[in-house]
């Protein structure tokens, strides 16, 4: 009984400590873009794009990946929609939860090369793939059927399109695209960044 409340006791401080640091990191830079503690969460969708942060949060190791989510945050704050369009700027920071860094980076390699979704009038652009391919195994040192199965798995936060159905089960990266809310995503982030640049 004695060792189980130690246990839980501990627990909760390391807890405590683990997430301290993030929104430590997320303070600093709300102040440096001028915003108080209070000011990230003075309305009701301020409050509720907070709460989407910290659960974020909860489970991010990474400083690159606190930092990405702190800087959505405060770019849908600065754009106005955290406050004009809250489901969108929720949405964009809930996409987040659970991502790791090489998942981030997968998906900013997709951006880099240009692997945007299309609607139907569009015609898909397949002109970055062969760099994409390039960069997801010198830089992040994944092969093609690794890539494949983490853009798979990442299809659940809304920012990566399913495979088009057909393709077979062999690993095939170039079936996923990036979709509309992580376009909003990355514009939160270059708002916020280019506020301080």
């Amino acid at each position: 009984m004695i060792g189980t409340e130690l246990m839980l006791k501990s627990s909760g401080m390391a807890c405590r400590v683990y997430m301290e640091w993030k929104f430590e990191r997320l303070l600093q830079k709300a102040e440096a873009h001028g915003f108080t503690e209070e000011e990230l969460r003075n309305s009701d969708h301020r409050f509720a794009l907070f709460m989407r942060v910290g659960r974020a949060f909860e489970i991010c190791s990474e400083k690159e990946v606190v930092d990405y989510i702190t800087d959505a945050m405060i770019g849908g704050i600065q754009s106005g929609d955290a406050d004009k369009r809250p489901d969108l700027a929720q949405m964009a920071i809930s996409a987040l939860n659970g991502v790791t860094g090489t998942e981030l980076n997968l998906i900013l390699l997709m951006r880099e090369y240009g692997l945007w979704g299309t609607s139907d009038e569009e015609i898909l652009d397949e002109s970055g793939f062969e760099g994409f391919q390039t960069a997801i195994h010198l830089e992040l040192g994944l092969n093609d059927a690794s890539a494949s199965a983490i853009l798979n798995g990442l299809t659940h936060t809304g920012l990566v399109t399913p495979q088009a159905s057909g393709l077979g089960n062999t690993a095939n990266i170039q079936g996923n695209r990036l979709t509309h809310l992580a376009r909003a995503l990355f514009q939160y982030v270059d708002y916020a960044r280019r506020l301080t640049s």
